[in-house]
């Protein structure tokens, strides 16, 4: 699978290693039974014939018991992982899902299996404790097979091979992880019975969407198909009028991506405090989706990623590079669980879709556009400010960001009242901390959808990020609120979107979310949820809003915007009277942050004017790539914020529009339509320089499944209308059709990104 580096062992680690074995060489013992392949490998690589050939006559020869000794276990892998859907996985160990049956064959050295002389256990363990109730289970092997608990039934026997098949059941709330498995055989024999226990290899334990048993059951075979074993998807971005999707690499059966998975568990605060009774709750995907929403994020432990918003990523990478989940998710285990640098929401989601998947918990990641941080849970974003509709200096730290990216995991609820299976909203991008740690959810949708906050699970949370109402308050000169003068119970929460099954169409979620908007569902849910909200205590002047619609504001580019070149904004004011008005308009340019913080201030446009009754007045304001280029932010927006002022009224009006920055078509990828598997394959990308000035620092990246590749950075500007192409050297292991993604990022411009279907052979 190419080459990979591997980190040398420091003399003290070694040593300490070397310590221990010492003391405890049944530890080695057992690992060894657990991972035969090791001892296999080093049979091969530094014994000589004439040892092996010594070693195998003495275990030729007749044992002196006629205790029944275990030889080997054949964990049917093939056949068992065809069953459970774990086939995809590159994993060294077996996989199944509970709320199913494996088999196995057990093969003796000395002698065949007799029922009235020999009695088998099957003991799986999970954790370290070898006392705690519940962590622990002896499978004996009978004639019978139990549906419902830990049960083990003797399918066949072949005294020729001295093997019996074994058919295990493992019950549909069964703890999710690694289990020990150690095979324990007692012969009656003259003397008295007579043990013999031997670990052999894992067997990993996940959640079972196949099976209706299992609470992650998922009916739908399209539907498991895609949220459960594709490992490649869509994430949408951008702004609700103009929504791009940006293609995502899962990975979740990837070589080390599953026991990561299980590693963010094990991590986890709770785990570490009260190991035993955190394992006992991984039976549960409510439990499981809430801690790897902590875990996924660094904010209060040491999770996997690093959240930044402030456009500084000198010490890490662009959130924009990252194309998927497992090169961030391998960097951070690699690296002693050091937080990786950096990412945004969109990264985050992908990272948690990764994990749930890896788990067997069906995910999707989901983009809400228009979408609210309310910091109050007070249903409401609060905005402040000033007659020229800069923001005041009262800030309650409630925004709106173009988008916002989470996550639904498909599960029962049996921990809520009737009703609330299904989706469940989880997110990991710490925004606000829950019960003490960033963490986010399962909020049942329904409950969102109905304003059904008490629910808890930080539904209100998410209720909020959908549907909250937009309140603009004026602020007087004593920082003072006077009154509402704007309330949008439309704008945020729209478009809410994933990927559609079964193809790379775009499906809207928003019914999921939200009744119809305006409709007295709609208005029903939010009293609902503002009921049991908290409320400041300004919101005694809710009801000071007096008629709006007097004046409206219209602002929309004309034109494509496209990075490099001049950007147009057009700013229509309109007079809704029969009146003249006489109207002071200032008109603000500005670059944002993702998390909806100004990056860099950019223009101002003021000035008076009247406007006739019934007519309006359009000022179309131009900014050059000089004017903003170097202030564009990772989400390349500018936002037009305009505010009138009428004389005759002293009426205060204000709206404002997110204008998107798309970035140029000017990357290509180059390959053959036919990769070879096991091989070494080559791939050609060209950018051109779409911008007047230099591009610098300057790097491509590649990711997608089945293949692995370095990234490359270019020493050397790329000058104004230069290009500069790359033939990149990529390692494919996997068959099938592959897409090859890459992107593209430099100082100056970012988040380039194309991609390519191939089909491996051989």
């Amino acid at each position: 699978m190419g080459n990979f580096e591997v980190k040398q062992q420091e003399p003290t680690e070694r040593e300490d290693v070397v310590e221990y074995l010492d003391g405890h060489p049944t530890f080695l013992c057992d690992y060894i039974h657990r991972n035969p392949h090791l001892l296999d490998n080093y049979v091969i690589d530094n014994v000589d014939e004439a040892t092996a050939s010594g070693w195998l006559a003495k275990v030729q020869k007749a044992p002196p018991t006629e205790l029944l000794q275990t030889l080997r276990i054949d964990y049917l892998k093939e056949k068992n992982c065809a069953q459970h859907h774990t086939d995809k996985y590159i994993h060294k160990d077996l996989v199944v899902r509970r709320a199913d049956s494996f088999l196995l064959d057990l093969y003796f050295k000395n002698r065949k299996y007799r029922a009235a002389k020999d009695h088998i256990f099957l003991e799986f363990a999970i954790g370290n404790s070898k006392t705690a109730k519940g962590t622990l289970f002896r499978v004996p092997v009978k004639n019978s097979l139990q549906g419902g608990p830990w049960s083990g039934k003797i399918l066949a026997k072949d005294e020729k091979a001295k093997k019996i098949t074994v058919q295990v059941n493992v019950p549909a709330d069964a703890i999710i992880g690694r289990y020990k498995l150690t095979v324990e055989v007692t012969s009656v024999l003259d003397d008295g019975p007579k043990t013999e226990r031997i670990a052999k290899p894992d067997v990993i334990v996940i959640f079972n969407p196949f099976k209706p048993a299992d609470v992650c059951f998922m009916d739908d075979e399209a539907q498991r198909d895609e949220y459960l074993l594709k490992d490649t998807g869509i994430i949408y971005y951008g702004q609700y009028y103009r929504m791009g999707g940006k293609r995502w690499f899962f990975g979740q059966f990837e070589e080390g991506i599953l026991d990561i998975a299980l590693k963010l568990l094990r991590e986890d605060s709770r785990a570490k405090k009260n190991p035993v009774k955190s394992l006992k709750q991984r039976f549960s995907p409510v439990y499981c989706s809430r801690v790897l929403s902590a875990m996924v994020n660094c904010s209060d432990d040491k999770g996997v990623l690093y959240g930044r918003w402030d456009g500084e990523y000198a010490d890490g990478k662009r959130p924009t590079t990252w194309d998927g989940s497992v090169k961030i998710l391998k960097q951070w285990n690699e690296t002693n669980m050091e937080p990786v640098k950096y990412g945004q929401c969109w990264v985050f989601s992908g990272l948690l879709t990764t994990v749930l998947r890896a788990l067997g918990i069906p995910a999707r990641s989901v983009t809400n556009f228009q979408s609210a941080h309310d910091v109050e849970f007070n249903m409401t974003i609060d905005t402040f400010v000033d007659e020229d509709g800069e923001k005041a200096d009262i800030d309650v730290g409630d925004s709106i960001w173009n988008f916002h990216v989470w996550n639904e995991g498909y599960f029962r609820r049996p921990d809520l009242p009737k009703g609330y299976d299904g989706w469940q909203a989880v997110d990991s991008t710490p925004q606000e901390e829950s019960s003490g740690i960033y963490q986010c959810g399962p909020a049942p949708v329904k409950a969102i959808k109905n304003g059904e906050i008490f629910i808890g699970s930080d539904t209100n949370f998410l209720f909020g990020e959908v549907n909250a109402d937009r309140l603009t308050w004026i602020v007087g000169n004593d920082q003072e609120v006077e009154e509402l003068i704007k309330r949008e119970t439309r704008h945020v929460g729209r478009n809410i979107s994933t990927k559609a099954v079964g193809s790379n169409a775009r499906e809207d979620l928003t019914k999921h979310y939200k009744h119809l908007e305006g409709s007295a569902e709609e208005r029903a849910a939010f009293s609902r949820a503002y009921a049991h909200a908290k409320k400041p205590q300004y919101h005694e002047k809710l009801d000071t809003i007096e008629k709006e619609g007097d004046i409206k504001i219209n602002i929309e580019p004309v034109g494509d915007v496209i990075n490099g070149q001049t950007v147009k904004v057009a700013v229509k004011v309109q007079n809704d009277t029969t009146v003249d008005k006489f109207a002071t308009v200032s008109i603000v340019l500005k670059t944002m942050l993702h998390n909806d913080q100004r990056k860099a201030f950019l223009k101002r446009v003021k000035y008076e004017k009247p406007i006739k009754g019934g007519q309006d007045e359009t000022q179309t304001i131009e900014l050059p790539f000089n004017e903003y280029g170097r202030h564009l932010a990772d989400n390349a927006v500018i936002r037009v914020v305009t505010t009138v002022r009428v004389k005759e009224t002293n009426k205060f009006y204000v709206d404002s529009f997110d204008v998107q920055v798309d970035s140029p078509d000017c990357i290509t990828l180059e390959s053959e339509d036919q990769l070879k598997r096991n091989s070494y394959n080559y791939v050609k990308i060209t950018i051109q320089n779409p911008l007047p000035v230099p591009l610098t620092n300057a790097a491509f990246s590649l990711d997608g499944s089945g293949f692995s590749g370095k990234d490359i950075k270019i020493k050397d500007p790329i000058p104004p209308k230069g290009a500069y192409t790359h033939t990149a050297e990529i390692y494919v292991y996997r068959g099938g059709t592959l897409t090859l993604m890459v992107d593209f990022d430099a100082l100056e411009i970012m988040n380039v990104k194309t991609e390519k279907e191939v089909t491996v052979i051989g």
